[in-house]
């Protein structure tokens, strides 16, 4: 069922104050009248000067087959308001940040796993319809409301500190957990013309600049000119030969920086060079460097080279770890003395090809659909690569019984197949053979087991959960996209089952698969500590 979101009118405001009288709400919502009072005044147009926030609060009411049932508040939070220091320090450098609140009223909606799924479905309508540049969302529960802190952790916000509120505001002097919601800004790539020339010849004093830090010991090229005004070598060519590239880099709308390519490199069997690459100090230390380095790669496929002055330590180690995870580790680094710079010859180059790692992430066409008998040997299969991997990062708890082990996963699938608690759901791809046509050979790219199961009676949880164990994919770079699908019907399968929670296991060494099920809006609530037993027989 789909919640609709709109902004409060005064035909919601007595439903809004019927629900503010209700103990659960009175708990821990602000109830001061000057908060009143601002709702009211937001309903009229905010004609008259408010005391509660400045006047800045949004008020939104959400519905669910046209019955409202929650409210909502967001207020944009910068450095101009006296926000705290604990929030200034979270503030987007990218986008907009926004401060939310939330409760459901009405008493019909509670308990049925509805808190969670409002708040993230509000935030994805909000930056959608409201705020496209909205990357950032604070939310602060009283740290006595556990419920909510539960409720916000679901919906993808993670705790990041406590903190006391302080000021003549509600909740004053109490202590607040702080959460937050990030989302990756929107960066583009845009390939520029001679217009664009004069803004990148003015960004690359400040190019020179930063690498004035690093090599300035190096060359006088880099030591501060006697006006002041750094100056940059002519990057005119690269708007006027057919064999150089000249990108500029925005998120949102807002420069960030360039890129340069060209294929003058050291080495005759390789195609593109790294030839200057910039973003301003602003956008540093976020991971927008590395998306751009890899969509630049994604591209221009081919062999490539990158080539950094020895001394320039921050763009070593960032170049080496973005070639090693682009490429998996595929690339070959030396030390080569240069023809084409005479101040600083002595070069650390890089050298891969990003057509292989480009076709390694390539995903292929898939379908999810109930799991069949026939899928159980490849089920195992793909069982047994991922315990071989937990075997090496623990070989006690892990170890595996070899083939008898193998012997035995496969029966247990046949038998979970048949199990009316459990659902089980293959992805496979169809290959492609001759002529371009799709021919009836599947390939099992990865399968997921799910299993119904009430909680211990010491949780008050009142629904069943959804506790996945098996989940199996063929590769990294298919959790995003196979994964993604398998979990998305798996929990719609168990949520038409009357399932409001989802539990999933996962190794702790298994960081891609712990990025992408952290990335699902999941968070950990417990981990296993594993050890032996050693026993002292003393005679």
């Amino acid at each position: 069922m789909k919640i609709k979101f709109e902004k409060v009118t005064g035909a919601h405001l007595d439903t809004i104050f019927n629900w503010l009288h209700q103990p659960h709400i009175m708990e821990f919502w602000d109830n001061t009248q000057a908060h009143k009072d601002d709702i009211v005044n937001f309903t009229e147009g905010r004609k008259t000067p408010s005391s509660y926030a400045g006047g800045r609060y949004v008020y939104w009411i959400a519905y669910l087959e046209d019955e409202p049932f929650a409210i909502l508040m967001t207020i944009q939070e910068t450095h101009k308001e006296d926000i705290g220091e604990e929030k200034l320090k979270k503030l987007s450098k990218t986008g907009n940040t926004y401060g939310l609140d939330y409760m459901i009223g009405n008493p019909k909606f509670f308990g049925k796993g509805y808190g969670s799924q409002t708040l993230s479905d509000f935030i994805d309508y909000f930056r959608e319809i409201v705020d496209p540049k909205a990357d950032t969302f604070l939310i602060d529960p009283d740290s006595a409301n556990l419920r909510a802190k539960h409720v916000y952790m679901k919906a993808g916000f993670k705790h990041v500190c406590d903190f006391m509120i302080e000021g003549d505001v509600s909740g004053a002097g109490k202590v607040h957990h702080l959460l937050i919601r990030k989302f990756d800004p929107a960066i583009s790539i845009i390939q520029v013309t001679m217009d664009d020339y004069p803004c990148i010849q003015n960004m690359a004093r400040f190019y020179v600049y930063d690498l004035s830090r690093e090599c300035g010991s190096i060359s006088s090229d880099w030591a501060m000119p006697e006006d002041g005004f750094y100056e940059s070598f002519d990057f005119k060519n690269y708007f006027e030969e057919q064999s150089r590239k000249a990108y500029l880099v925005k998120v949102y709308d807002e420069i960030a920086g360039f890129v340069l390519l060209n294929q003058a490199t050291e080495s005759s069997a390789n195609t593109w060079n790294m030839g200057e690459f910039f973003i301003i100090a602003k956008f540093r230390g976020q991971g927008i460097a590395y998306q751009v380095a890899k969509e630049i790669w994604n591209m221009h496929p081919g062999t490539w080279e990158v080539s950094v002055i020895p001394s320039n330590k921050p763009a070593l180690k960032f170049w080496e770890k973005a070639i090693s995870e682009f490429t998996s580790g595929s690339f070959n680094k030396q030390i080569k003395d240069v023809t084409y710079d005479e101040h600083c010859p002595r070069r650390i180059i890089f050298e891969f090809d990003t057509q292989n790692s480009i076709h390694q992430n390539i995903v292929p066409k898939f379908v999810v659909r109930t799991s069949q008998l026939s899928d159980t040997l490849a089920m195992v299969s793909l069982s047994k690569a991922k315990h071989k991997l937990d075997e090496k990062a623990q070989p006690q708890f892990w170890r595996t019984a070899g083939e008898e082990g193998d012997k035995i996963q496969e029966e247990w699938f046949k038998e979970l197949l048949e199990d009316k608690n459990y659902m089980m759901f293959t992805a496979s791809s169809y290959a492609k053979a001759s002529g371009d046509k799709e021919s009836d050979t599947q390939e099992i790219l990865g399968f997921i087991i799910g299993r119904l199961m009430p909680a211990p009676e010491v949780y008050n949880l009142g629904s069943l959960t959804l506790m996945i164990d098996d989940f199996c994919v063929q590769s990294e770079n298919l959790w995003q996209s196979v994964g993604a699908k398998l979990i998305e019907e798996t929990k719609a399968a168990a949520n038409a089952r009357g399932a409001t929670q989802i539990l999933v296991v996962c190794g702790a060494t298994d960081l891609p698969k712990r990025k992408f099920l952290s990335e699902q809006n999941l968070s950990i609530a417990s981990e296993w500590f594993v050890g032996g037993i050693v026993w002292v027989f003393v005679t």
